[in-house]
């Protein structure tokens, strides 16, 4: 791998668990294996240009692992059970790299930049499925900003008790939330 593929994936992880500004570049350059110059090389702009890159790489990978969980029956479910696997697999200790960007505009503005960027994007392709399934164009953008807001608030509070019950609470009533909005006929979604 890379010494730039090592990198992000080391900020991405520490970002995940400590967010960016618990995430110091001693801690990057010993998790990745790096020598610190390849930080400088690889990041001229240092510590912010890495969290920034961090936050478009890791977005384009749930952004594409997103593209496929729309296409499931229950996209909803199946979004929060993306995530809830995905915290499992960190015991709890993993949440979302893209929230920790966007909470860390203080230390890094172009990664909560880049944040918003893929949190729209999330919010386009939650809406076009919308949109598919003949809700109201008036209602979709709300409606998908709403699922996005509501899954990753759930990735949170996940995080905080330890349990995946707050994901799968707030799937099944976010499945309720469309089913009020979708044609009477289509029972494309959970109910």
């Amino acid at each position: 791998m890379a010494a730039r593929d090592q990198l992000i994936e080391a900020t991405a992880d520490l970002m995940r668990r400590h967010g960016v500004a618990g995430t110091a570049i001693s801690d990057i350059l010993e998790s990745s294996g790096v020598a610190r110059r390849s930080i400088y090389l690889n990041f001229p702009g240092g510590k912010a240009e890495l969290v920034a890159a961090t936050t478009r790489s890791v977005g384009d990978t749930i952004t594409a692992l997103l593209t496929d969980i729309v296409a499931e029956p229950d996209p909803i479910m199946a979004f929060a059970e993306m995530w809830s696997a995905a915290l499992s697999a960190t015991d709890f200790e993993g949440g979302c790299p893209v929230v920790a960007a966007a909470l860390g505009r203080l230390s890094a503005p172009e990664a909560a930049a880049a944040a918003t960027e893929v949190f729209d994007e999330w919010r386009g392709l939650i809406e076009r499925r919308l949109l598919d399934d003949g809700v109201a164009p008036d209602v979709t953008a709300s409606l998908a900003a709403t699922i996005v807001a509501a899954i990753e608030g759930a990735v949170v509070l996940a995080e905080a008790a330890q349990t995946t019950t707050p994901l799968i609470q707030v799937a099944t009533h976010l499945n309720e939330l469309v089913a009020l909005h979708r044609p009477e006929s289509d029972d494309t979604w959970s109910e």
